[in-house]
């Protein structure tokens, strides 16, 4: 059996091609009507995968794209009419930073099997339900979408992986995090698998003000999709399950090895969860984040208050050797690849001369050293307040 599996494996390999387009088409996930692999709007789930080549053709990196939340019927029912919420219209992508195919960019991964899976169940890859009918109807089926494309990366040759990476930003680092090990224990013949979230650390910051707007956000939303019995056990067997999409109260129980990379003053964060977009202020709020030399010297407190509470949850995780950290100070979301609407020559924050810095080490090389390397990489910068960059 394991002469037969090596020749599997070769084969995968000889009938696999490198795309050297820019442009990357969609792949629907195979049966994805039969298996309810679908997104909000019951359209077709799916990925672009750039194949490997050279030394990098059995190394597999799995990014899980991002793109918020929806807690209620009305911003499901809006967003499932957009790319966060359907397949329809997706055509090609152009992937970039940690997926860019350059060497002189992405020097470590640009000629791995590279997977961008496009994230459109609007739950961080959670869920397995439905409700509504006709033109009304919501699927909630982000595990089945997460189950599909692991399937089929598995029957693509990812079964044969010498070295695994899952990584996803925003909303889809938060499901990096929550399907890490699960990622794990589908490759066990695998010498390396680790995990990159990237923005993926959303925090409670239980002593600031709207403590009570954030955990309600994201108690309807675990309610909503209904996520309980999806949510981490070690987490919800211990504290309240609405509590349970707070990284902060579950990265502990992460055994794989997992890289948190993240702004202290998450620019996501800072927008819309610490003054709710509903609340009088929030324009105003906006308005100073959009000119903050100039802002009032209350919101820069509050902004610098952030930070410290950021930090203080990252340093009360308990210790996990295998874990890496890079908490940098830039008032930035995600950087390991750019939104659709950012179609850089360059990534201003993915390559070689990024100024993204901390101890004299970029982001690149700490990453590097600590997948390659098992280097313990904990790099957390000490400052007062945010920089631009």
């Amino acid at each position: 059996m394991a002469a037969q599996g090596f020749v599997f494996c070769a084969l995968l390999l000889l009938i696999a091609h490198h795309v050297g387009a820019d442009e990357v088409p969609f792949t629907e996930v195979v049966n994805a009507y039969q298996r309810n692999a679908v997104c909000l709007d019951g359209s077709a789930a799916g990925y672009h995968l750039a194949s490997g080549y050279g030394d990098g053709a059995k190394n597999w990196i799995v990014y899980l794209k991002g793109g918020g939340w929806c807690e209620d019927n009305q911003a499901c029912q809006r967003n499932k009419t957009t790319s966060v919420g359907s397949s329809r219209g997706i055509n090609f992508v152009n992937l970039t930073g940690i997926l860019n195919q350059s060497p002189d960019v992405n020097p470590d991964f640009y000629n791995w099997n590279r997977v961008y899976v496009i994230y459109c169940d609007q739950a961080s890859f959670l869920g397995d339900s439905s409700i509504g009918q006709g033109v009304t109807q919501l699927d909630f089926r982000g595990s089945r979408i997460y189950d599909a494309v692991i399937d089929d990366l598995l029957a693509k040759g990812m079964n044969c992986a010498d070295n695994a990476i899952l990584a996803g930003r925003s909303a889809g680092g938060l499901a990096t995090i929550l399907h890490c090990d699960e990622f794990r224990a589908r490759l066990p013949n695998a010498s390396r698998v680790k995990c990159i979230s990237d923005a993926g650390f959303f925090i409670r910051a239980s002593d600031l003000p709207n403590a009570d707007f954030r955990q309600g956000f994201y108690a309807s939303i675990i309610k909503f999709h209904n996520l309980s019995s999806f949510l981490p056990r070690s987490c919800t067997e211990r504290i309240d399950p609405n509590l349970c999409l707070f990284p902060e109260y579950f990265v502990g129980d992460v055994q794989t090895p997992l890289f948190l990379l993240n702004s202290a003053f998450d620019f996501y964060q800072i927008q819309n969860n610490l003054v709710p977009r509903t609340s009088p202020d929030w324009e105003k709020w906006n308005k100073g984040l959009l000119d903050l030399h100039n802002s009032p010297d209350a919101q820069k407190k509050l902004i610098k208050d952030f930070g410290m509470a950021f930090l203080n949850a990252i340093m009360e995780l308990p210790d996990n050797p295998s874990r890496g950290l890079f908490i940098y100070p830039c008032f930035t979301h995600s950087v390991t690849t750019s939104t659709n609407d950012q179609q850089y020559t360059i990534d201003p924050f993915w390559n070689p001369n990024s100024t993204i810095k901390l101890e004299n080490m970029n982001m690149l090389q700490a990453v590097s050293n600590w997948y390659f390397e098992d280097s313990s990489i904990k790099l957390i910068e000490s400052f007062d307040f945010l920089q631009y960059c």
